[in-house]
């Protein structure tokens, strides 16, 4: 059953003791992941169980055990995202478009990157981010894009008072007046 309760999912999960314990977790999460029909990623902690220890089947189902992320691009990319633990919930989030990976059951590190044609990239690179942010305790609503107010600079009405200067003398007049003497060298100083 997987786990709903926010606040349980906070939690920063305890790393596993060995590979061995981490692979029959992983198995568990993988047949978990299965009967969902729908996720593409599962984390341990979102079955109760408060161990280091994720799975992502996107390309392929990949076991990661006590994974860290250990490199990051600087470009992020923003990615709509849902997650098993919130059914009907979906936010935008902002995601790394590169991360390197390293996990006890994997030589070497592992290199994820939405840089692609293949969209499936993109959806293997969101969910390793995703599922390993479960296990630090940390939920898609916490890395929710949130767009940014476009700022407009303040219009000035035609008959609005300005002040405008050039030089040394300056002039307080209606806007409309003003454009005039603005186009031969006064200058905005004050709307």
């Amino acid at each position: 059953m997987i786990i709903t309760e926010i606040s349980k999912l906070q939690t920063l999960c305890e790393e596993v003791s060995s590979v061995e314990e981490g692979e029959e977790i992983g198995a568990q999460l993988l047949k978990e992941l299965t009967e969902t029909k729908s996720g593409i990623g599962l984390a341990a902690n979102q079955v109760g169980i408060n161990k280091r220890v994720c799975v992502i089947n996107v390309k392929e189902p990949l076991v990661l055990i006590n994974p860290k992320i250990v490199e990051t691009s600087e470009e992020t990319f923003v990615f709509p995202e849902g997650c098993l633990s919130f059914p009907n919930k979906h936010v935008r989030t902002t995601r790394f478009v590169e991360v390197t990976v390293e996990a006890d059951n994997h030589e070497g590190n592992l290199s994820f990157s939405a840089e692609s044609e293949d969209i499936n990239d993109a959806f293997e690179c969101a969910c390793i981010q995703h599922e390993i942010d479960h296990l630090d305790g940390v939920t898609m609503f916490d890395r929710e894009w949130k767009q940014e107010p476009i700022k407009v600079e303040k219009k000035i009405g035609r008959n609005e008072k300005v002040l405008i200067a050039c030089g040394t003398e300056s002039k307080v007049m209606k806007y409309k007046k003003a454009e005039a003497l603005l186009e031969d060298g006064w200058t905005l100083v004050e709307a």
